[in-house]
């Protein structure tokens, strides 16, 4: 695996993870700890350990995860809506979708903020079926967004963002007009916080190199 995926990238990754399949086409680039991940039983549930996690969220671009901070996070910052492992002592492949989520807008807010956020979409972290939207839907949903978005144009304004998540929504049948409204809030942060995330790690870049390059 080569560092710098898209968060779309990732979401794919994720996505067929959470319905049982790994994707071969990774196996021979992943690290030793992911090996017993391999002999899974076709359909049966993946688990990471948190050390999976850090590993693969900094396979992201623009992304820089440690494990003591995402330690802190579930037991105490978001302890709530992460809940305890739910895949023997490993976390749930929906949980690792909310920690990247979190990751991401940790950027842009701080936890006082992420938590209204998370509570306006998702609840009891047990019982993901009482959620509006689930972690995996949501980070795909605003993952593909910002792709959408960038294909476009490099300089996203606020009324183009709100155009695209409103065309998004527009498909999606299953949500109420309630949930949809919150949803769109949602997504609004989440671009927002991505787009961050990307102009943070580009401002970096020139600090690095002292007076940058042409």
């Amino acid at each position: 695996m080569v560092k710098e995926w898209t968060r779309m990238e990732m979401a794919e990754f994720l996505k067929k993870m959470g319905q049982g399949e790994f994707p071969v086409e990774y196996r021979q680039s992943m690290p030793k700890n992911f090996q017993n991940l391999f002999r899974k039983k076709s359909g049966e549930e993946f688990g990471l350990t948190m050390s999976n996690i850090v590993w693969l969220g900094n396979q992201l671009e623009s992304a820089d995860y440690s494990e003591p901070a995402l330690k802190n996070w579930v037991k105490r910052e978001i302890k709530e809506y992460i809940g305890a492992p739910q895949v023997g002592r490993k976390y749930s492949i929906q949980q690792v979708a909310l920690l990247f989520i979190v990751k991401d807008l940790k950027v842009l807010l701080d936890f006082e903020a992420i938590r209204k956020i998370l509570g306006s979409i998702f609840n009891n972290p047990v019982e993901r079926e009482d959620d509006i939207i689930s972690p995996i839907h949501f980070y795909i949903a605003y993952s593909w967004l910002y792709e959408q978005l960038v294909s476009q144009t490099e300089l996203l304004s606020e009324e183009n963002i709100k155009e695209e998540i409103q065309q998004y929504l527009q498909t999606e049948e299953s949500f109420t007009a309630e949930d949809k409204g919150k949803i769109f809030a949602a997504l609004m942060v989440a671009i927002l916080a991505v787009r961050t995330n990307f102009l943070k790690a580009w401002a970096k870049r020139y600090v690095m190199d002292g007076k940058g390059k042409e």
